[in-house]
């Protein structure tokens, strides 16, 4: 089996870079290899949404632009009959929801290889994704259980608030893997004046 190597490895981290002021108003991590997968189905039919439920812990949204958590996973919708599911932990696999699944019409594609997150926090965050995202991230119009597929440094994302353990409240974005080391860098570029800090890469979300 080939080693796992995060999308940065470009990029040697951790990265502490204080301000003009000497502080550090952004902070960006990683959170690699973490399950990603594309669901599709009839999101009308109860009988699919209990067959999501009883694997995921949790039924996929059918309000556009929204999320939903789990111990297992998170469900961002995507379309009327589409949604990314990604897994809390590594071992968490298709297998089980294709096994239920598999008497219904859908589409289940795995995505791991393709994608990865990162998270995004700090003070300034908002005003450092503003300069170069369209979306309106002020908090009265994008808060948590919110999801919006938007364009960053003219590059496609998913971006969903989170809370982040030890650091409260952040921003998880997604985006294809051979985007991440341009976005990576492009974020350090625009908080620069405010200074950042590059957190070593974390295996889970």
């Amino acid at each position: 089996m080939s080693a796992k190597h995060s999308s940065l490895i470009e990029i040697e981290t951790p990265v502490l870079r204080p301000g003009s002021d000497g502080q550090t108003l952004f902070w960006m991590q990683e959170h690699a290899f973490c399950v990603h997968l594309n669901l599709r189905g009839d999101s009308s039919s109860s009988v699919f949404s209990e067959a999501v439920g009883a694997v995921t812990g949790t039924a996929p949204p059918e309000h556009p632009n929204t999320c939903v958590s789990s111990e297992h996973c998170r469900l961002a919708w995507l379309g009327p009959d589409e949604w990314l599911l990604i897994g809390v932990h590594e071992d968490f696999g298709p297998a089980p929801l294709e096994e239920r699944l598999a008497p219904l019409h859908h589409a289940l594609t795995a995505l791991s290889g393709g994608q990865t997150i990162l998270r995004v926090g700090g003070e300034n965050w908002r005003n450092v994704l503003a300069s170069a995202c369209p979306f309106d991230l002020h908090p009265r119009v994008f808060g948590e259980g919110a999801c919006a597929q938007t364009v960053i440094a003219y590059t496609n994302v998913l971006l969903m608030p989170v809370e982040d353990p030890d650091r409260g409240e952040a921003l998880d974005i997604v985006v294809r893997r051979s985007f991440a080391d341009h976005l990576a860098r492009w974020l350090m570029d625009a908080a620069a004046e405010d200074g950042f800090e590059f957190l070593s890469p974390v295996g889970s979300p």
